[in-house]
């Protein structure tokens, strides 16, 4: 057994084990991430399913880490697999990691994710459907017009983002935003109403303005925050704020103070 495997099954050992010594596991990963051992990329993928299978989001990180240095972009069906899997994390690091390896090499992106977000998998679909929208192509839309029916409200609510990165380039998504604020979820509705802020497209106003009554809190917050990405104050939208200034809900009413002063600044 090679030096860098015994570090690597070392390392595994002690991520497994609550008890063991953090900065032993930091030395252990900076060491497998410089050693940049492609032979060790089997192994890698047998102890990050192991971490995946025993809910160890801090074991899922170091090793797709160690990962993506040692095999690069190749690693990318690997690391969406371990990524697909919520396990209660942020996941901030493997994201910014997926959506790097996605730009580096768009072709090998999409043959991956797009089998995955058509695929009868609901973990995967959420995470292809999530990665397709860092590279997107115009034939993407009706698979996206699939997907925000599906059952699922956290694939609807993923779809949401990837429709939004086609604002700029077809009429459609914005009509597909526009009808998700109908969806029975609200962090769908909340989804749609940041997609539709970036957007920033003066005809879906009137809509964003009737969720000021939504029953949801967060998505009554979240047209505070949509109406003040758009870049001048119409009159009907300063109207909604003054509404949600004075909801009932705290939070809402800090959003919409604070969306109405950077509106009339």
């Amino acid at each position: 057994m090679s030096s860098t495997a015994t570090q690597l099954d070392t390392l595994a050992a002690a991520l497994a084990d609550p008890d063991s010594d953090l900065n032993q596991i930091a030395d252990l990963e900076d060491a497998l991430v410089a050693a940049r051992d492609t032979g060790l990329v089997p192994r890698l993928h047998e102890h990050l399913a192991s971490a995946v299978d025993a809910r160890n989001s801090y074991g899922r990180h170091v090793l797709c880490n160690i990962l993506a240095a040692t095999a690069g972009s190749k690693a990318l069906p690997a690391l969406l697999r371990a990524f697909a899997h919520d396990l209660g994390d942020d996941q901030d690091s493997l994201s910014a990691i997926l959506a790097d390896f996605a730009h580096q090499d768009r072709a090998y992106a999409r043959s991956i994710v797009l089998p995955w977000a058509a695929g009868p998998d609901l973990d995967l679909r959420r995470a292809g459907l999530w990665l397709l929208g860092f590279v997107p192509e115009p034939s993407d839309l009706d698979l996206l017009v699939g997907a925000v029916q599906d059952s699922d409200d956290r694939v609807r609510s993923v779809t949401v983002g990837t429709i939004g990165s086609h604002t700029k380039t077809t009429a459609q998504a914005v009509d597909l935003l526009t009808a998700l604020l109908a969806d029975l979820s609200p962090q769908v509705r909340v989804n749609a109403l940041s997609s539709l802020g970036f957007a920033r497209q003066p005809r879906t106003l009137s809509a964003i303005h009737r969720l000021a009554e939504d029953d949801s809190a967060r998505v009554r917050a979240w047209v505070a925050i949509a109406l003040s990405r758009f870049p001048t104050p119409e009159p009907a939208s300063l109207a909604v704020l003054d509404l949600l200034a004075r909801d009932s809900d705290a939070f809402v009413q800090e959003q919409a103070v604070a969306a109405r002063k950077k509106l009339t600044a």
